[in-house]
């Protein structure tokens, strides 16, 4: 083979890709990344043709072209040298890697994080008022609710009232943090928009109170539970504050700055934003509730079955903006109520999978995954043990969800706030022996049945652990030692979650689902490559045989933070010496797969056979 020119390389996939069409390029273990504007501009076909190309793949907003080990870097380095192309730090590239929609999404989620805490307390609040104040519970005391005292009343409606009395200003408060304004400037927009000086909307909508006619014909009202006029009016008060700040002259910007936002924000919500938006949104709510409510239990069968898939794609996020909104101006939340049960059938599919695994590290690694899951934290399960387990495991987990909100949306279920998951999620209903029941028996219903068909048709019994290909050149056979450089359970390549590995487009090989953070030396020889991320290395032996050690699923995103390797390019090292740890909590928290992948990227005979026994692996 002659001598590779990687300079050409990289002028070839330039050209193919388009240099205007590129808006940032990094690289990992195997692949050159990069993210480009215009994906469909892009002729596959073409850059599959350059030498060394071995596949393209889009993925994660990604355009990667599959380079392999030892090719990848140098090509980067050639490209670098002649385009000034931006390499995205760990924050830009999870951005970068969503859609607009995703990260949008994400974004407005960001808002209302930090108010989770608050309404989640004030939907208990209001669950215990309903308890106190229950007619059967008083009778249980001879009391009525005439016998409360009206301190004691008045002490509850502070406990419950305050945070949906006040809610336009916690989200503009949080919107000018999340923007980058200053936040107490948007808590006081808020406060603006239900000043005490404006008619209550909520009286207003049940006809005890009248709008203040602006001008004769523009309404102005409180706007109590009006969600998205205060995240519009902080998203665009904080987006002014921050040009602002940018032209004021210093002197005058103390004063002046915050004066401009507030009067041009109040005058936006109040005389053009409120009165549009909130008609809006009034419909709009209107319509969820309706689709909630569709017959026999049909709107919480998609919802149940769309969630679990939303949460794999990041898309859950926009459920946050819309139950608040459901809250703020019912009262009620049956969105979580359907959403809910993919907790109950993602820890029933956990469980069921971990309990049946032969090895015990990672049974006592999927029972602590489930224990998480049903404390109210998904990803170690879903990422962790359900999605790595195949298609079969993810189709019980929705279908289980889905029949669970169809259940529970046919029989009215809904919960009082949100925040809790699965063990505390009961707590949402208990304003309702009739909702706290049926709600607690459905969850119940919905994890035993996951539990029941992830046995049935997910599981099944061991196969053979030696899979066998025709050989190249049957009349010379070189056999190979390898250990797992990590202990964990066996996985075949094909079942790996990464295309360009599953389809041995590098090589053939195995994944090892880490029960340890120790990496050791797969085999004795030189190490021929470090990935700068440190989640990918390349060893060699005497003979020519390399591997590649590649640690984790798109692991290079996460920028070296899981990983300590404790060698460099050049050293020699022997079969099975510590060489380094990996965080496997950290890549599962960070939602990456932790799998790792072991693959024979050289050898004098191409490799054909590999026999899963441990604690050697062997290469034929």
């Amino acid at each position: 083979m002659g001598t590779i020119d990687y300079k050409e390389i990289g002028e070839r996939i330039i050209e193919a890709v388009g240099v205007e069409n590129i808006e940032s390029m990094t690289h990992c273990a195997t692949r050159l990344r990069l993210e480009v504007r215009d994906r469909d501009a892009i002729d596959d076909s073409q850059v599959e043709l350059i030498d060394q190309v071995k596949g393209v793949f889009f993925n994660a907003g990604q355009y990667q072209i599959i380079l392999g080990t030892g090719i990848v870097n140098k090509v980067y380095e050639q490209i670098t040298a002649q385009y000034q192309f931006t390499e995205r730090n760990k924050d830009d590239i999870s951005r970068q890697s969503a859609s607009g929609l995703q990260v949008a999404i994400r974004n407005i989620a960001d808002i209302f994080v930090p108010i989770i805490p608050i309404l989640g307390a004030t939907g208990l609040f209001l669950g215990l008022k309903g308890v106190v104040l229950n007619e059967q519970v008083l009778g249980l005391f001879n009391a009525t609710a005439a016998d409360i005292p009206q301190w004691f009343t008045a002490i509850l409606t502070v406990l419950t009232d305050t945070a949906f009395g006040f809610l336009t200003a916690f989200i503009c408060w949080s919107a000018f943090k999340k923007i980058g304004g200053l936040p107490i400037i948007g808590f006081l927009i808020g406060l603006m928009l239900v000043s005490p000086a404006l008619p209550n909307a909520y009286a207003v909508a049940n006809g005890t109170a009248e709008p203040i006619l602006a001008f004769g014909i523009i309404p102005l009202v409180g706007y109590q539970g009006s969600i998205l006029t205060a995240l519009i009016t902080g998203i665009l008060g904080a987006m002014l504050e921050k040009k602002l700040r940018k032209v004021m002259p210093n002197s005058m910007d103390l004063i002046f700055t915050p004066f401009v936002v507030i009067l041009l924000s109040v005058f936006l919500a109040l005389f053009i934003l409120g009165p549009i938006v909130h008609g809006f949104e009034s419909q709009a709510i209107k319509a969820i509730e309706w689709f909630l409510h569709l017959p026999f239990g049909i709107g919480g069968l998609i919802i149940g079955f769309l969630y679990p898939i939303a949460v794999m794609t990041g898309m859950h996020h926009m459920f946050i903006a819309i139950e608040t909104s459901l809250i703020a101006s019912t009262g009620f939340n049956p969105l979580i109520t359907v959403c809910a049960m993919y907790g109950f059938s993602n820890a029933a599919v956990c469980l069921a999978i971990a309990l049946r695994s032969k090895s015990q590290a990672f049974k006592t690694a999927g029972i602590s995954a489930t224990a998480t899951q049903i404390l109210g934290v998904s990803e170690p399960a879903l990422f962790g043990v359900v999605m790595r387990t195949g298609m079969r495991a993810i189709g019980v987990m929705v279908v289980s969800s889905a029949l669970g909100g169809m259940v529970l949306s046919l029989l009215g279920i809904q919960a009082n706030s949100y925040g809790l998951a699965v063990l505390l999620s009961p707590l949402m209903y208990i304003y309702s022996p009739y909702q706290l029941s049926v709600y607690i028996i459905v969850g119940l219903g919905t994890f035993i049945l996951a539990f029941i068909l992830t046995q049935l048709f997910v599981l099944k019994k061991a196969t053979t652990s030696t899979k066998t290909i025709s050989q190249a050149d049957k009349k010379t056979v070189s056999t190979y030692q390898v250990l797992p450089p990590v202990e964990g359970e066996i996985v075949p390549l094909e079942e790996v979650n990464d295309p360009v590995f599953s389809n041995k487009l590098i090589g053939e090989g195995f994944g090892i689902y880490p029960e340890s953070n120790l990496i050791k030396a797969p085999i004795s020889g030189e190490i021929v490559m470090v990935a700068p991320t440190k989640h990918a290395f390349g060893i060699r032996d005497e003979s020519g045989f390399e591997l590649l050690v590649h640690m984790g699923i798109e692991t290079v995103e996460l920028n070296g933070s899981p990983f300590e390797l404790k060698i460099n390019v050049g050293d020699k090292v022997e079969q099975g010496v510590e060489i380094g740890t990996m965080d496997r909590k950290d890549i599962i928290n960070q939602h990456k797969d932790p799998t790792v992948i072991v693959i024979a990227t050289s050898a004098q005979q191409p490799i054909t056979t590999i026999e899963y026994s441990i604690p050697l692996l062997t290469f034929s």
